[in-house]
């Protein structure tokens, strides 16, 4: 039989079994318990046409209806490749099964030299860049700073220094319903401070000011700044500026002094302070006030703007700021006592200003008013009247600030009666020469010399 025949045959197994008479089938035995054979486990082993002849013969009795359909009966070889066809069919199906699923995970690279476990591969994002890598706490939203409106009041503590250029702020109006705050001065190194009280403040243009900025009539004014709830501002109209004295127009029948004085009136600030916020008239004759102690037998004069206090012994003399500047005391005593058994320590004096006491009877007594200066760190000094003979310099542990005389008694008027380098008592301090001797050039000791030239000594 040729070799396409046996391909028909192939497609056609019912035909080609009919034709073949030798295929035969096989009779499985199960064993059983007691050895025999179980019935309906045997098979029948004829030839498919026997099989079908028998049906035929017994089967046909007259009352059944015959059919020519043959029984549906496999022989064992075509069970066998029945099975081996499925087989090979579920053998396909896990292998396609395993291609598909194999292909939704995706190949896996080969593994480095050395690696056992793949790499975890990174999962792309949708905007297409890495992700950052996460940190240990979450980060919190950034919440965004409240607006403020601008006020004309400062909302923050002021930062009150005392009488300070850079601390004033210029009240600016930014329109008809709020005005602003902004710095008064670009360089604050440009104004210096002519006078201050405890709301009101004077500040006028240096002429480093005018050079690096020399506006027309810029140094013509003293500008006026006034503390409101702390905060020094100058405002835009009002009070904010003064004529200078030396640019004050002339008016016949009225002195500078008077045209100054009617400035503070006309924009409200108290005509009484003016003497503190910008001194009096250049060239006019300055105010001075007489005062006679009974109690400690003296007469003498002092600025109008300082007082004199009580004290345990004497009295105190005080500035214009209320700060004390001296003590002045006397006796009918005479003689100084006491030593001291420290090493004597050199000392020198500064800025001596020549002056005279005048005791009973109208005779005057030759003085001097001067810085004595221990020396050492710090330097320890006071401002005395001493007679005039007294020596200039010296090595000592302690000297009396004071002159002791007929006529005179024991007068004294400095800082401390008795100064030593040892102990600082009622002494200044200064860091090195040069702060003394501007102390000396100060406008306080020249005051002070004028005090000590004016003593007239009554008992």
């Amino acid at each position: 039989m040729d070799r396409i025949e046996n391909l028909i045959r192939g497609l056609d197994p019912v035909r080609a079994e009919r034709e073949s008479s030798d295929s035969p089938t096989e009779i499985i035995a199960l064993p059983a318990g007691n050895g025999q054979q179980e019935p309906g486990v045997a098979m029948n082993t004829e030839p498919i046409d026997s099989l079908h002849i028998v049906g035929r013969e017994t089967g046909n009795d007259g009352n059944d209806a015959f059919s020519d359909d043959r029984p549906v009966v496999v022989p064992l070889r075509r069970r066998r490749r029945t099975a081996m066809i499925l087989a090979g069919a579920a053998a396909a199906a896990v292998v396609a099964g395993a291609v598909v699923v194999g292909g939704s995970l995706g190949a896996e690279s080969p593994l480095p030299a050395g690696t056992t476990d793949p790499a975890p591969s990174v999962e792309p994002t949708q905007q297409g860049t890495a992700d950052p890598s996460p940190s240990a706490e979450p980060t919190a939203e950034p919440t965004p700073e409240p607006s403020v409106e601008p006020s004309g009041v400062p909302t923050g503590p002021p930062a009150d220094e005392g009488c300070r250029v850079q601390d004033v702020d210029r009240v600016m109006e930014q329109g008809s319903d709020f005005m602003s705050l902004t710095p008064f001065a670009a360089d604050p190194s440009h104004y210096a401070v002519v006078g201050c009280t405890d709301e009101w403040m004077a500040m006028e243009l240096t002429d480093a000011g005018f050079e690096a900025n020399p506006q027309d009539g810029g140094n013509a004014w003293y500008y006026v700044a006034r503390r409101v709830d702390g905060q020094w501002l100058v405002e835009t109209a009002g009070y904010s500026a003064l004529t200078k004295w030396e640019f004050l127009p002339v008016v016949d029948g009225r002195t500078p002094q008077e045209m100054m004085d009617q400035q503070f009136i006309d924009v409200g600030i108290p005509v009484e302070l003016r003497p503190e916020l910008v001194g009096d008239a250049p060239g006019a004759p300055e105010t001075r006030e007489t005062h006679e102690l009974t109690e400690l037998g003296v007469v003498f004069d002092t600025r109008s703007d300082w007082d004199v206090v009580p004290a345990s012994q004497g009295v105190d003399l005080v500035n214009a700021e209320v700060t004390k500047v001296a003590n002045l005391q006397h006796s009918n005593a005479s003689g100084l006592g006491g030593v001291c058994s420290q090493a004597p320590v050199p000392w020198q004096e500064l800025g001596a200003v020549p002056v005279s006491v005048t005791v009973p009877g109208g005779s005057e007594v030759p003085a001097r008013f001067t810085l004595r200066i221990f020396e050492g760190n710090p330097l320890i000094a006071a401002p005395s009247l001493i007679g005039a003979d007294q020596p200039a310099s010296g090595e000592s542990c302690m000297l009396y600030n004071v002159i002791s005389g007929p006529g005179t008694g024991l007068l004294a008027l400095t800082t401390t009666f008795a100064m030593s380098p040892y102990e600082q008592g009622g002494a200044l301090e200064f860091s090195s020469m040069a702060e003394a001797e501007a102390y000396a050039q100060s406008e306080e000791f020249a005051q002070l010399a004028e005090i000590a030239d004016s003593i007239t000594v009554t008992d």
